[in-house]
């Protein structure tokens, strides 16, 4: 379930990436990245769990959801703290 979360994450900001790439203070491109290195984690994972013969994707576990949640709200709380600091070195630089 989190590779699912993840790769819709990536296609979703890579999407808003591409038609919002000359506005370049959103930093969309970091939240692609950040939400690409994720997924690419997670297909590894899925990739090793499927070599061990467990099934590739699975929504038995509960906690799922959770950790889910916790890749979203960690890559959104990333892209807002570096763009925070990215737009403020921009507005020292312009002094």
């Amino acid at each position: 379930m989190y590779f699912l979360t993840t790769l819709a994450c990536t296609i979703i900001t890579g999407v808003l990436w591409f038609f919002f790439k000359d506005r370049k203070s959103l930093h969309l491109d970091i939240l692609t990245i950040t939400f690409g290195s994720s997924t690419l984690m997670w297909l590894i994972d899925c990739i090793f769990t499927a070599s061990e013969g467990e099934p590739f994707l699975s929504f038995d576990d509960p906690t799922d959801g959770w950790i889910a949640l916790a890749a979203f709200v960690g890559a959104i709380f990333f892209w807002i703290v570096l763009s925070f600091i990215l737009n403020n070195n921009k507005r020292v630089e312009a002094k």
